[in-house]
């Protein structure tokens, strides 16, 4: 392609409301502009870059099995029947990655029609379509856009372990990709559906806050990562128990400093509602409470704080005075591992305005059969998961997720099939989905530099960038039919502007080989790859050769 011809060119002046680098770049460098509605249009370039991404994809996913299908577009009226007991059903599961809406009454009636057997099992469903997010951020460009390609895949089996086996392959397929874009993502824990397992890159957006361990990799959304307990010193002989006037000491540092005691030694009681129940949750004053590792404790579908009013009723204090001395016995009292080891600890004293402080296990209450991870660790913990590590506060963007069903959903959705023993049973499912823009986006934001994109080969838009400087305008049009004959794409800046422009632009547009030919380079052809420092000169053979070979 004549780059003279081609439908979008680079921007000197750095976008404004373009807050990842992918953004500024792509914006830039010519391969998408702003829409309306927040959207984005890819230009040729982006489009290019798209369609090797998907040619990948479709690559990779052959040797899955997968059957591939046309999805609808549009969305599922949300007023249906079918649609409002999904919704109910995800908010009482707590599903991030139920069925995509417009796709549970098609592979409803899909099941139900084809009247499967466990002989037409395992089976995997794949498919591409415009999808849409509620929660985007425009300023982040493709790894958060409003709408964006997104592939999907559906598996059916007889049993959880082919279900889980076909899973795995398109699971595969995703990973491949990413390694042949050049990419690096990880596996995260969904933080609502242990189901779940979402494909990530890291950022330095203000994203999903995550804890990382640099030393084995571990990562996990900070609202369920693990870490070590911290072992205090305390003391050894026990205090007496005192009850201590603080008014408006709630916070605690205050609240440690006006007491004279470490921090760790206060304790944070906060009462939840959990599924009708109230629950105290217990942990040192330092930390917070995971309302997720809480949940999943209990086993209980719905979480929420406790109103004032029943706080007010069961403690007769205050928000910010409870304490696990003396609530009723219908509380159940729920405590972390950070509490276990300590002596002389202070806590609320359902009284408000007063702290108990010199509390200790068996001799003012009793101590826990068992303690919990319920609590929100930090950054500078030592990591759970090996000897030597200490997780460390960073940021994550999720571009992809694997998700096991089970038979939820086929319950729901009337899917069944017939077993060995010839009886109806529901089928078990699990889906896969990736997003190809913010996988397009996460390619720029880890593979660029300071002058511009540096595109891997396998989804570079162009496998050549050939720029003419006077007065080999004539040779240059020679080498590029040349290279066209040869089946290599290429993009050639025909443009009657300088070389510094010229060379600017390659480095932007980031085009893995550049390819000079001018005044200096006489009969042969500067040869230089984008990442480095100096080029080689080739003879026009050569260079036909080396860009043509397989």
């Amino acid at each position: 392609m004549r780059y003279s011809r081609l439908f979008g060119k680079t921007v000197r002046d750095k976008p404004r409301n373009a807050d990842s680098a992918s953004h500024q770049l792509l914006l830039r460098a010519g391969f998408l502009r702003p829409a309306t509605g927040g959207g984005f249009l890819l230009l040729p370039l982006g489009r290019r870059v798209l369609d090797r991404i998907e040619a990948i994809l479709t690559e990779e996913l052959q040797t899955s099995g997968a059957a591939t299908l046309g999805f609808p577009g549009g969305r599922q009226s949300a007023n249906s029947d079918l649609s409002r007991s999904l919704r109910l059903e995800r908010r009482d599961q707590g599903s991030d990655y139920p069925f995509a809406e417009h796709h549970e009454a098609a592979l409803a009636t899909l099941a139900g029609s084809l009247g499967l057997s466990y002989r037409d099992l395992p089976l995997l469903l794949a498919g591409q379509r415009w999808a849409d997010r509620d929660e985007a951020h425009p300023n982040w460009g493709l790894l958060s856009a409003p709408e964006f390609p997104f592939h999907s895949a559906y598996a059916f089996g007889a049993t959880d372990a082919e279900v889980a086996a076909q899973l795995e392959s398109v699971a595969n397929a995703y990973r491949h990709t990413f390694e042949r874009a050049a990419l690096t993502t990880f596996a995260l824990a969904s933080t609502r559906d242990p189901a779940t397992t979402a494909l990530a890159i890291e950022t330095d957006l203000a994203a999903l806050p995550i804890l990382a361990c640099e030393r084995c990799g571990y990562r996990a959304p900070s609202e369920i990562a693990v870490s070590r307990v911290p072992q205090w010193p305390q003391q050894t002989e026990p205090g007496g128990v005192e009850a201590i006037y603080g008014p408006g000491l709630i916070q605690v540092e205050p609240l440690a400093k006006f007491l004279g005691i470490p921090t760790h030694q206060t304790t944070k009681t906060l009462l939840f509602d959990a599924d009708g129940q109230t629950v105290a949750a217990c942990v040192a004053g330092i930390y917070g409470v995971s309302e997720t590792k809480l949940a999943r404790v209990l086993a209980c579908r719905r979480l929420a704080l406790a109103s004032p009013d029943t706080v007010q009723e069961l403690t007769h204090a205050d928000v910010g005075y409870a304490g696990p001395v003396g609530l009723p016995d219908s509380v159940r009292v729920v405590w972390d591992h950070s509490t276990a080891q300590r002596t002389n600890f202070e806590a609320g004293a359902n009284r408000t305005g007063h702290h108990l402080v010199n509390l200790n296990f068996g001799r003012d209450l009793p101590r826990p059969e068992s303690f919990f991870d319920i609590r929100l660790s930090q950054p500078g913990e030592s990591c759970a998961h090996c000897e030597e590590g200490t997780l460390g506060a960073k940021s994550a963007i999720a571009i992809g997720h694997v998700t096991q069903l089970g038979t939820l959903y086929a319950e729901l959705l009337g899917a069944k099939f017939l077993d060995a023993e010839k009886t109806t049973r529901p089928l078990p499912a699990a889906c896969a989905g990736l997003d190809l823009a913010g996988l397009l986006g996460a390619v720029v934001e880890q593979n660029r530099d300071a002058r511009g994109i540096v595109w891997p080969p396998a989804v570079a838009p162009f496998a050549a960038h050939l720029v003419s400087l006077p007065p080999a305008e004539s040779v240059a049009e020679a080498l590029y039919r040349r290279l066209q004959a040869a089946g290599v794409d290429v993009l050639w800046d025909d443009r009657p502007e300088s070389a510094g422009v010229k060379f600017g632009d390659a480095d932007l547009v980031g085009i893995p080989i550049r390819l000079v030919l001018s005044k200096r380079t006489g009969d042969n052809v500067e040869w230089k790859a984008r990442t480095a420092e100096q080029g080689v000169l080739l003879p026009p053979g050569e260079v036909v050769k080396r860009l043509a070979a397989p």
